[in-house]
Order: structure tokens, then C-alpha cells, then sequence
């Protein structure tokens, strides 16, 4: 790729997540993991109250055209740890994903499918798209429970005063 990279961000947090997510998969010889060490190598590192407003960030809505299609797609970047589906996640461990992670709204960037073929993304929003699903962090609700509620009979009165 000869064009110029378009500068990316990545919040300290995530950087360090990646990290450890790529040198895993470096060693499980995942097709991805160079591309996705090469795109943490060359990320300014930012602590979180310090990243621009408009970059593509870990557990955040991204909005991208691939190629210069007429159709842009929305989905959540997100760790394969936190994959639930592929309507609305996108892996940062897919091509397209680690292409995306710390990009700038408006930037355009090219990346090789895992076929081969080479393509460009241009991230043109954040946020969730107008009807998207509300969605809750997945392991948040592990640690809500129900608990049961006894049924009332045909024969209980309600409260009583003692």
C-alpha cells in the first residue's frame, strides 16, 4: 500500500487490550493479527480523556462505506471475546475491523480481505444509527438475577394490620 496512512488514534486502555489480543493471535497464526500489530504500532497512544471526538473506538458504533458502495453499514467494533453477532458486530480481528479501530471520521483507508482482494473503507459516522437495537454490555447482566415470587392464592387476602 503506497498511499499514505490516514493517522489513527487509540485510547490507552484499548491499546493494551489489542495488544494482548494480537500477540494471542500472532501465536495462534490468526490471518489477521500482523495487519491488526501493525495498525497498534503505528497508533498515538492517548490516555481517554484525551482522544479526539470523532475516532473509531473499542465497544463504539461505527458507520463505514467499503469500496464506495452506496450502501453504509453500522455496526459495534468490538473484541472477539465480546462478538454476540455478525448484524451488529464487527470483530477488530476481521480485516475490515482492525482497518477501522482508531480511524477518524471522514478518513479513508485500504485493507486486504482475507481472499486477497485489496479494498478501502471510509468511516463516515459514530454513534448508533437511527433504529438501532438498545443494547446492554453483555457481562453486565451476569450479575443480575430473578428472584422468584411466591404466586398469591385465590384464597390470600392481601396484606393484613397486626
Amino acid at each position: 500500500m503506497t498511499a499514505e496512512l490516514p493517522r489513527i488514534f487509540i485510547a490507552r486502555r484499548d491499546h493494551a487490550r489489542l495488544e494482548r489480543l494480537a500477540a494471542s493471535a500472532l501465536t495462534e497464526r490468526h490471518p489477521v493479527s500482523g495487519f491488526l500489530i501493525s495498525e497498534l504500532q503505528r497508533a498515538v497512544v492517548c490516555d481517554t480523556r484525551d482522544m479526539p471526538p470523532a475516532v473509531a473506538c473499542l465497544n463504539g458504533w461505527v458507520t463505514y462505506r467499503v469500496d464506495g458502495s452506496k450502501h453504509a453499514e453500522s455496526k459495534i467494533l468490538v473484541c472477539p471475546d465480546d462478538f454476540r453477532s455478525a448484524q451488529i458486530n464487527l470483530s477488530v480481528l476481521s480485516p475490515l475491523g482492525a482497518a477501522l479501530v482508531g480511524m477518524n471520521v471522514g478518513d479513508r483507508m485500504k485493507f486486504f480481505s482475507l481472499e486477497g482482494g485489496l479494498h478501502f473503507v471510509i468511516l463516515e459516522s459514530l454513534g448508533a444509527p437511527a433504529g438501532a437495537p438498545l443494547l446492554f454490555p453483555f457481562k453486565g447482566r451476569q450479575g443480575i438475577r430473578q428472584v422468584p415470587v411466591e404466586p398469591s392464592g385465590p384464597d390470600d387476602e392481601g396484606p393484613t394490620a397486626a
